[in-house]
């Protein structure tokens, strides 16, 4: 019985692999042979094609346990160059000679086994020209076996990569063993991404890494010995392309804390760094800090990549002489940042792309430096800014970006959209998708037609390297490319697949809109159906008609013509009943401003009686409050400049602005002399700066004039940060127009001019009067306004 049962498996055995066997493929693509499905040793080919450099086999749960030899031992396998032997799940070993018959073989990849353990240690005797050996994602396999097979072997090994290895494991160390193994090698690429931890021996790291031009250690675990801080700036000098990308332990000791004090002279020749998600996780980073360069590190840096940091304040200052003139992109996105410094991208005269998607920078869309952030960088082609929560965009965000090629506003809350495009001939992409746009003024679609006949006229081809990146940004494996076959590529990446992202012309995506089609916006709905201009699938764009989704085509333009048409009729025959109501109105408004008129000149000659009176309640119009850290500037531009100003209008040559350093009575608490100040002044205006902000003197001051129901006129700096300080400020600010100064380099200038701001000045200082002497006059007012 248990001699049939065991015939039996055995021939459902033989049926398997017969089956399998069936099911093999192999297809011939110029001078690569491509074979899937093997499910056992018999299934390999024996003989190949005609001038085939290049094979690859694929697994398919072989029976086998492991690799055995004579496989590749008639003569048409002599001359192959690339051999990648991929997802054999059962292998559990490689014998010795196994790789017999390869004899010009330059690149092997024996990868994605997931029981591989072992591989003998002279399997390589046979392949002593391989320049790339790829062990990836073989969760078993140990570093110690494959520093035996590769010690005293493989001279001309340039390219190794272990991704993933012993990734089952707890450790690979990084040693004495490795050093030995590598030490005759010229290894310029090592891809170590993915190990769980690696443990890093300083004593054993220059034979490692002296050569090595491609480092990748993300998705690892590093852990470093105490000498590592103490590197020669040799050691890693000749690293080009660094791959860091979630590098828990870089994270907290060579970025953040700086423990191990790594200098940038370690990485002189780095081209490509990629650090996103480096930082300590949950931590709000806020960089605000200067740095001067006293020799030109980092200098051939190109890509930059700092995304998923959680940066929320960049405020960079390079000083000196030098500039990171050689990078081109640089990606910032998911960071949640809420404010960048233009100084900071001012270093990055060259930049061609920036991505700062997916951030909050809507928080400084209302800030002047806002209009100015790109204004260096004259030779962006690309940026991405989707998904910021934007609600507005100045008119002048991208005036001096003459080179741009695509812009990237997708995903945000516009409401309204009019840049300014008269210098950007080469604009080839504006993705509006995911707004809440209604329709486009005509002044920009006028701007695009322009653009369009331009770009018709020179006939552009709208070709450029760039393409390569638009919408790869984030992946290094395309820069990667020429490292991980430097041996047999040139220096340019062809990547047919990214070919043509950029549009060859104008096109403008408006999907996802709230686009409208009524009279209002008739002309936009003709100009988005007619124009020559690209619009992203044109066909299927909608727009809402009589509270409905609709097809944006010409069935809906003709009913929407239909109702302007009605609409005109019936508005002629209101219009004459209009007018006579108009009439009547304008008639009425014009005496109440009259009468308005009268009344604040009446308002102003009681003030002027009462500033001029040496027992009035009030002695002065204004009191300035400012922080002492600012008195050079208050003192020699902004008190003489006022107080000549309220001179003149009053007709007076006494003093009408108080100060704490004139005003304070010497001796008594400061709180009571700011109380007796305010008392005596009918408009505080305080001068706002970064120390006012952060002077609790300064704050009391303000405060206290709100809640004596003072009239206030702020004086601002430009550029100052009000996001951190107090509630009542924040709605000052945000509530009521103000004046903005700025100071540089001994020159003052101020907006608006000190005219108009005495204006205002004098205005509130006689309604805060008037309230003061009569405190029901408001509602006085009020009530004589409606009978008007």
């Amino acid at each position: 019985m248990e001699t049939g049962f065991m015939f039996f498996v055995s021939l459902i055995a033989s049926i398997l692999v017969l089956i399998s066997g069936a099911n093999v493929t192999c297809t011939v693509n110029f001078s690569s042979y491509i074979c899937k499905h093997i499910a056992n040793m018999a299934d390999f080919p024996i003989v190949l094609p005609a001038n085939i450099r290049k094979v690859t086999l694929f697994g398919n749960n072989t029976l086998n346990r492991y690799f055995r030899n004579g496989l590749f031992n008639n003569p048409t396998w002599a001359n192959i160059s690339d051999l990648s032997i991929l997802e054999f799940n059962s292998i559990v070993s490689i014998e010795k000679d196994f790789l017999d018959g390869l004899d010009n073989l330059t690149f092997l990849s024996i990868s994605s086994c997931l029981e591989l353990k072992d591989i003998h240690p002279d399997v390589f005797n046979s392949t002593p020209d391989l320049q790339a050996l790829y062990l990836d994602d073989n969760p078993y396999l140990k570093l110690p076996v494959v520093e035996q097979a590769l010690n005293g072997r493989l001279g001309k090994l340039k390219y190794l990569s272990l991704i993933g290895i012993h990734s089952y494991g707890r450790r690979v160390v990084l040693g004495e063993n490795f050093s030995k193994a590598l030490g005759t090698k010229n290894l310029t690429y090592l891809d170590l991404s993915r190990v769980k931890t690696i443990i890093l021996q300083h004593g054993d790291v220059q034979n490692i890494f002296s050569n090595v031009k491609y480092l990748n250690i993300s998705y690892s675990v590093l852990v470093a010995d105490e000498g590592i801080q103490n590197l020669d700036d040799s050691y890693f000098r000749n690293i080009e392309f660094l791959d860091l990308t979630s590098c828990t332990s870089l994270s907290h000791y060579a970025i953040i804390l700086e423990d191990l004090n790594i200098s940038w002279v370690l990485f002189e020749n780095i081209k490509y760094l990629f650090a996103q998600n480096i930082m300590i996780p949950d931590i709000r980073v806020r960089l605000n800090e200067r740095y001067t360069f006293e020799k030109a590190l980092l200098r051939g840096l190109k890509v930059l990549d700092l995304s998923q940091n959680n940066i929320i304040f960049l405020n960079i200052t390079f000083s000196g002489t030098y500039d990171f003139r050689a990078l081109q992109t640089l990606n910032l996105s998911s960071n949640n940042l809420e404010y960048i410094s233009p100084s900071l991208l001012r270093s990055f005269p060259f930049l061609k792309i920036l991505d700062l998607s997916r951030n909050q920078l809507h928080k400084i869309q209302n800030m002047d430096e806002f209009s100015y952030l790109f204004f260096r960088n004259k030779d962006l082609e690309i940026i991405y800014l989707h998904k910021n929560y934007f609600s507005v965009v100045p008119s002048n965000l991208f005036s001096s970006n003459t080179e741009l090629r695509a812009i990237d506003l997708s995903d945000n809350k516009l409401t309204y959209f009019n840049i300014d495009l008269k210098n950007i001939l080469n604009l080839t992409l504006i993705d509006l998708r995911n707004n809440q746009l209604k329709s486009l003024p005509a002044a920009f679609l006028g701007q695009l037609e322009r653009i369009f006949l331009y770009q018709d006229t020179a006939k552009t081809n709208g070709t450029s390297m760039t393409n390569i990146l638009l919408n790869h940004i984030q992946d290094k494996n395309l820069i990667a490319e020429k490292y991980k076959y430097g041996y047999n590529s040139s220096d340019n990446i062809m990547l047919k697949e990214v070919q043509g992202i950029i549009p060859q012309r104008l096109t403008l995506n408006l999907l996802e809109n709230s686009l409208i089609c009524e009279c209002n916006t008739l002309d936009f709905v003709k100009w988005i159906l007619f124009t020559d201009i690209g619009i992203a699938e044109r066909t299927t764009l909608t727009c809402i008609y009589n509270i409905n989704d609709a097809l944006l085509n010409t069935a809906v333009l003709e009913m929407v013509k239909d109702d302007c048409r009605l609409g005109y009729h019936i508005g002629i025959a209101i219009a004459s009943s209009v007018a006579i109501m108009l009439s009547i109105l304008a008639l009425g408004f014009t005496i109440h401003l009259r009468r308005r008129k009268a009344r604040q000149l009446q308002d102003f000659e009681m003030l002027k009686r009462e500033m001029l009176d040496d027992n009035t309640q009030f002695n002065f119009v204004v009191f300035v409050s400012y922080c002492s850290q600012d008195s050079h500037v208050v003192d020699n531009f902004i008190l003489p400049s006022l107080n000549e100003c309220l001179k003149k209008a009053f007709n007076t040559r006494k003093d009408l602005v108080c100060t704490g350093a004139d005003g304070f009575v010497p001796g008594m608490l400061i709180i009571e002399e700011i109380h007796r100040c305010i008392n005596k002044s009918l408009v505080i205006v305080p001068v706002i700066t970064p120390a006012f902000l952060e002077s609790r003197w300064s704050l009391r001051e303000c405060v206290d004039a709100i809640e004596r129901h003072r009239q206030v006129v702020v004086l601002m700096e430009q550029h100052t940060d009000t996001s951190g300080t107090i509630a009542t400020i924040k709605h000052l600010i945000g509530q009521y127009t103000r004046a903005s100064w700025s100071y540089n380099e001994g020159h003052f200038a101020i907006h608006p001019s000190w005219s108009t701001i005495c204006d205002g000045i004098i205005q509130m200082a006689g309604e805060s009067f008037q309230n003061n002497i009569n405190p029901h006059r408001n509602e006085a007012v009020e009530l004589a306004r409606l009978v008007e």
